[in-house]
């Protein structure tokens, strides 16, 4: 379990102290099938590593179908939100599946998933927070999914994020990122959320606890949940009154997309939290970066990829990343 000053220097944290929860993993066995094409996945092998009791990341994997997909979502203010996404996206992206249209359906999985966990209230007559978790309740997400085009031919991967989680494809012995870092020090996110700033003189974006922060709260601008920093007409909360913030920070949950074909040269997919990668310049210590997990890939020899997954997390904290990891790694070959 996290301490608070620990929690406070993780990225996707709140100002505001949290509650820590223990870190739990769940790897189902397997996928159900997207399309009836009797293919293989590709993947040979999958493991999950999980270091230091995370405050609320989760780990799926579900290889040896058709359809192989997989993910991490890394909570913050709880681990309601990343506990659902484990338990729920996959079946959303299930239900999305156009396989004319890929990257679109995953990001309306992504949008009607984070519908949903906005949607619940509870508390007397409804009148408690709104989102699973509560308001401040939040996860992000990165996830792959291998699949065959119509007609079959070579095995695609769609690679989808929201916030800092990242996966990377080792081809040729080198890292390809196939995320997009979701956090308010881009310029170009700090302009999409100001471009909705009803008042200029009063930022959305504040320069807060050594890096910028949405509403001067969050560290993340892309995230699932977090449902006091989103739009809504509907009453936030019976504590809402006493809270210093309004809903509509532009926080949202539309995901970046990559889809590409694999190829002979590709040897491993790794998905990780942001801990894996922390820079010390935006809490959360030292890390990884994208070369080195490469390299340890290359040298992983027979090693199973639970073993791989926990060396790259041991060697995260080594080189002094303070934040939690948690690991997924599928072997292509």
């Amino acid at each position: 379990m996290a301490s608070t000053s620990s929690v406070l220097a993780r990225r996707g944290a709140h100002v505001a102290p949290l509650h820590s929860r223990k870190a739990f993993v769940r790897v189902k066995a397997s996928a159900e099938v997207l399309t009836t094409t009797a293919v293989t996945t590709g993947v040979k092998e999958v493991g999950t590593f999980t270091v230091r009791g995370t405050v609320s990341d989760a780990a799926s994997a579900a290889p040896g179908q058709p359809v192989a997909f997989a993910g991490v979502y890394d909570g913050h203010g709880g681990s309601a939100v990343a506990s659902w996404l484990e338990a729920n996206l996959y079946d959303g992206v299930k239900g999305a599946w156009d396989p004319a249209k890929p990257e679109a359906s995953v990001a309306a999985a992504y949008i009607a998933a984070d519908k949903q966990l906005l949607s619940s209230k509870g508390g007397f007559l409804g009148m408690g927070e709104r989102g699973v978790g509560g308001s401040k309740c939040g996860a992000t997400a990165a996830n792959v999914l291998l699949y065959r085009a119509p007609g079959g031919g070579a095995l695609r991967l769609l690679a989808s994020n929201v916030g800092d989680a990242r996966t990377l494809l080792i081809r040729g012995g080198e890292a390809i990122d196939l995320s997009e870092e979701h956090v308010p020090d881009k310029e170009s996110e700090r302009k999409r959320i100001e471009a909705q700033n009803p008042n200029p003189k009063n930022p959305m974006v504040r320069y807060v606890g050594g890096t910028w922060r949405v509403g001067g709260l969050l560290a993340l601008s892309r995230a699932f949940g977090d449902a006091y920093l989103k739009g809504s007409l509907q009453f936030e909360g019976i504590n809402a009154g006493g809270d210093n913030y309004s809903s509509g920070f532009g926080v949202i949950a539309y995901p970046y997309t990559v889809d590409l074909e694999l190829t002979d040269d590709d040897t491993h997919i790794v998905i990780a939290s942001d801990g894996l990668f922390a820079e010390e310049a935006r809490g959360g210590g030292g890390g990884l970066d994208n070369a080195t997990v490469a390299e340890l890939c290359g040298a992983a020899g027979a090693s199973s990829c639970s073993a791989l997954a926990e060396t790259m997390s041991k060697t995260a904290q080594k080189v002094g990343s303070t934040d939690d990891v948690t690991v997924v790694v599928l072997r292509l070959k």
